[in-house]
């Protein structure tokens, strides 16, 4: 047993190897699939552990990530020379569901799904299970490095930094449950309420090894991705605070009440991060934190917000400018409908400064509201409630264009070059024109649908993690091409 600076003692056994997964490449369509044997896949495992050449290309990708979607303004889009690879990862058990049994895929993805995006730092592409496991992936070949253990559900895209010359992974653990003691508070005007069971906990990983370095357990879910900041790993969470803690050893530097519980709202970066923006739930309001003190700098409780919208949605930022998307009910809409609505304020005061509704529909489940990705003055994003994509000012908040698409959308949209690419909840990539929104192609996907799963590409590859458990890796040609979908 060894004492960390965080004051608990961990077992270095807490973080457990499993079995290698299955890989199958390549991933064209017009080829066979190859299955690779866990034989196999023990020995490029072993060699993976004792030769550092096994990891290709790592000057091309990132060397660290900092934020959900690498960025501020959520456009995971890393230009290198990494070449296009193709391979699916798919996690034990994924295909051995009874589907008898298990009939919904809300429940597939609890047990098998990757939630959240993936990052990708030196040569290694970083996934987060809801089976409570972080997969080390070999971004090359899709070859398992290493698996650690969290002992709960993990739906935060990993951070990876190099801390006083440890190169650290941080997630976040914990599950959307409510005690029965917390949700019968609802409806309690100001009640404190608490989300998540079980464990939670901020957990750091070395990236070598995959052991567990420290973790920082909390009393409420830790499902948020925090932020990097000056030496600092920021985040909301399901106990109705903001943490500040130390990045080298889990020191709590600053713990700021806020009330509301965070579900998914990843904490944003803005104004040069000297601003943490999050929204939270019960009650429903938007924060801007000061990352230096934690003192709430403002707070925004937006008219007619729906649900647990307020604690759903992440915020994207460019400049001193956030924008993000809620959800509104209003008095004369039917039960079961509701409205997505559009929302710009300024970083530093909070102001509102446009708001725009982009239409009804259905009530979406779980997350209620999709993510928006800002680029060079464009907000691009979809809407769970009407299923179009829409791209907006970021100024005036007027609607360039809208498309309607196969099914519902919650991610990030990742814009490259002339394409906005935006994965959707039956498997569909769809690949628009920026300035039209003209559908240029579509990639069916084979191995299950997206939730708040951002795509990530890092030079020709463009790597997401599915709600059935797959990773993939597939060339942007093949999304972009029309002759190729």
């Amino acid at each position: 047993m060894e004492k960390f600076d965080s004051g608990l003692a961990i077992d270095q056994a807490m973080l457990e190897f499993i079995p290698p997964a299955e890989v199958i490449r390549p991933h064209g369509r017009n080829v066979d699939m190859q299955r690779k044997t866990n034989g196999v896949l023990v020995a490029a495992f072993l060699c993976s552990l004792c030769v550092s050449t096994a990891y290709a290309n790592v000057s091309l990708t990132p060397q660290r990530w900092d934020t959900y979607a690498l960025q501020g303004s959520h456009n995971a889009y890393y230009p290198s020379g990494f070449p296009a690879r193709s391979w699916t990862f798919v996690v034990p058990g994924a295909r051995n569901i009874n589907r008898k049994i298990v009939r919904s895929p809300i429940t597939i993805r609890d047990l098998v799904g990757f939630p959240i995006g993936v990052s990708v730092v030196g040569g290694v592409v970083y996934a987060p299970n809801d089976n409570g496991y972080l997969y080390a992936l070999n971004a090359k070949d899709g070859h398992l490095r290493w698996a650690a253990n969290a002992y709960g559900q993990i739906m935060t895209t990993p951070l990876v930094e190099t801390v006083k010359s440890q190169k650290l992974a941080y997630i976040g653990v914990g599950n959307s449950v409510f005690a029965y003691s917390q949700a019968k508070r609802f409806g309690i005007p100001g009640a404190h309420v608490v989300r998540g069971t079980d464990v939670s906990a901020i957990e750091a990983i070395d990236t070598n090894d995959g052991m567990l370095r420290w973790v920082y357990p909390t009393k409420g879910e830790d499902m948020p991705t925090p932020v990097f900041v000056n030496g600092k790993i920021i985040f909301g969470n399901g106990d109705g605070h903001v943490y500040a803690l130390g990045a080298e050893n889990g020191t709590l530097l600053w713990k700021t009440s806020i009330d509301s519980f965070v579900s998914m709202s990843s904490a944003t970066p803005a104004d040069g991060g000297q601003i943490v923006v999050l929204g939270g739930t019960h009650p429903s309001a938007i924060y801007g934190i000061s990352s230096v003190s934690g003192k709430i700098l403002w707070k925004v409780y937006p008219r007619g917000i729906y649900s647990s919208s307020g604690g759903d949605g992440t915020w994207a930022a460019q400049g001193n400018v956030v924008v993000g998307q809620i959800e509104i009910h209003r008095a004369a809409q039917a039960k079961g409908m509701s409205s997505s609505e559009e929302i710009a304020l300024n970083a530093r005061s909070g102001h509102v400064l446009w708001s725009k509704v982009l239409g009804s529909g259905k009530v979406p489940p779980r997350n209620k509201d999709a993510v928006p990705t800002v680029v060079d003055g464009t907000i691009f994003t979809g809407s769970p409630v009407t299923h179009d994509e829409y791209a907006m000012a970021l100024e005036s908040g007027r609607i360039l264009w809208k498309v309607h698409l196969s099914a519902g959308m919650k991610a990030a949209p990742l814009v490259l070059k002339d394409r906005v690419i935006q994965p959707t909840g039956n498997g569909d990539l769809y690949a628009l024109d920026k300035q039209t929104g003209a559908v240029e192609n579509i990639y069916r996907n084979r191995c299950g649908g997206f939730g708040p799963q951002n795509g990530v590409v890092i030079g020709s590859t463009y790597f997401i993690g599915s709600n059935a458990g797959c990773v993939e890796a597939i060339p942007t040609s093949e999304i972009l091409d029309r002759h190729r979908g």
